[in-house]
């Protein structure tokens, strides 16, 4: 019986070890609006090495929504890499904050449009648990008159089981859903019950993308679908 015990305790502290946060991204969505005349936009968030340790890094860039297909290109501690490249690994170095920065360039100065990008983080140590980001873009409809709503729509329940509801939503004028690869799953217009089901897709990782009634998408929610 006492071998048991150690036995399962043993597992438990294995079992939380392989799940343990070792690292984070802060915040996990972010925006920024700019007027079509500006070529290079960016925006950026932070990641935290939360060990004493070196830890080996991997992104994966996947393009949620870039209608006019504009160059996107990602910036990690190593380089900032051409548009059409799409994941790189780096060794992020103990108790570091670090920028990881989106760039979408404008050459044609297309007015407006939006684009949304996600990237997927992993512990190469600990591939069974990523975290994502995601990085909103609204170049051209940039405008202190009417300025982009403000992000605080809350979803529930999250996980969601078939689906999900909206607080706070008034602004929101169509709700799309992706799947972690990039694909759009479903896409609905705003309900007066703000009530949505996803009860036709499988089990995993969405993001909820919520366009305003002027088209700009000012807000992205990751949801587990359990």
């Amino acid at each position: 019986m006492k071998n048991l015990f150690f036995t399962l305790v043993f597992a438990f502290f294995s079992a939380s070890a392989a799940f343990a946060q070792t690292f984070s991204m802060h915040p996990d969505t972010v925006s920024v609006s700019a007027p079509a005349t500006k070529y290079d936009v960016e925006v950026h968030n932070d990641m935290t090495n939360l060990l004493s340790d070196t830890v080996q890094m991997k992104w994966e860039r996947t393009i949620l929504i870039n209608p006019d297909s504009l160059d996107i290109q990602i910036c990690d501690p190593e380089a900032c890499f051409a548009p059409w490249v799409d994941t790189n690994t780096f060794p992020l170095t103990a108790d570091t904050i670090i920028p990881i920065i989106a760039h979408i360039l404008n050459p044609e100065s297309v007015d407006p449009y939006y684009a949304v990008v996600q990237l997927k983080f992993t512990d190469l140590a600990n591939p069974d648990n990523p975290q994502y980001s995601y990085y909103i873009f609204n170049i051209g409809s940039s405008n202190t008159n009417n300025p982009a709503p403000i992000a605080n729509v809350k979803l529930y329940p999250n996980p969601v089981v078939e689906s999900f509801s909206l607080d706070n939503a008034d602004e929101v004028r169509r709700v799309l859903v992706f799947s972690t690869d990039g694909r759009q799953v479903a896409v609905f217009d705003a309900s007066a019950d703000n009530f949505y089901s996803i009860a036709g897709q499988p089990a995993g990782t969405y993001m909820v993308a919520l366009e305003a009634k002027d088209g700009k998408v000012f807000q992205a929610i990751q949801v587990r679908k359990d």
